[in-house]
């Protein structure tokens, strides 16, 4: 009897989790999707900045392209890693990042350094201000309509011979939702570029690639694609 009661009420659960699931899915995609990778980077802070507390791959090679003192823009600094190591090599940082939570991390592990909250894909700066910029894994969390822009942008706010640093999950293009390594009950918005894909871009706003690396997933705790890193210059 009463497994024969519990039934019709699993039933109905099940239907709602079910339509929950649908909604939350909408909700995703109707959302902007660069937010959403920021609201998602906000719960997932702390674990991620224990397991990710080590610069950026191949990051000298794309330091020693640049002249002393230069002024670095970083696009997307997270925690704050990068900004913290390119300022021990007494280079001059700008740092945004729309991720409330992973900007007080920064802050609380790099007091000295300005971070700022910012939409990356609303720079402002006037023309030729930086020296470098480093792109490490946050054209992954905007749309591709907003990337083609902001790489147009990285060519107007660069100075002549700068070099600049991008790093991709680098398969087939393609924009999904993917589950969180950290945090598997959520989706983060993910933009896959291919390297032809990241290659024409920079070519098409004045960039030539001069080094390129790729490398397998090797952590639970990446995201299991390709990693592409891409050093250019202007």
């Amino acid at each position: 009897m009463e497994a024969a009661f519990l039934l019709p009420f699993y039933s109905i659960l099940f239907f709602f989790i079910k339509r929950f699931k649908y909604y939350l899915l909408f909700f995703y995609i109707i959302m902007d999707k660069s937010k959403q990778a920021s609201l998602v980077y906000d719960k997932i802070a702390e674990p991620y900045a224990k397991e990710f507390s080590k610069p950026s791959e191949y990051i000298k090679e794309f330091l020693i392209m640049l002249p002393k003192n230069a002024k670095i823009l970083d696009v997307g600094c997270g925690v704050g890693v990068d900004a913290g190591f390119m300022e021990s090599e007494r280079f001059k940082v700008i740092r945004i990042d729309l991720s409330k939570e992973m900007l007080n991390i920064a802050k609380q592990k790099f007091s000295q350094i300005d971070f700022r909250q910012q939409d990356i894909r609303k720079l402002d700066f006037p023309s030729e201000s930086f020296d470098g910029i480093l792109v490490s894994c946050s054209l992954i969390h905007i749309p591709k309509k907003d990337v083609s822009v902001l790489v147009e942008k990285f060519y107007k706010i660069t100075k002549k011979d700068c070099a600049i640093y991008i790093a991709l999950q680098g398969e087939k293009s393609n924009e999904i939702f993917v589950d969180v390594p950290f945090k598997p009950d959520e989706k983060l918005f993910l933009n896959i570029i291919s390297f032809d894909e990241i290659k024409n871009l920079l070519v098409k706003n004045g960039f030539s690639i001069v080094k390129k690396y790729e490398r397998e997933s090797k952590s639970r705790k990446e995201l299991n694609y390709t990693k592409l890193y891409i050093i250019a210059k202007k």
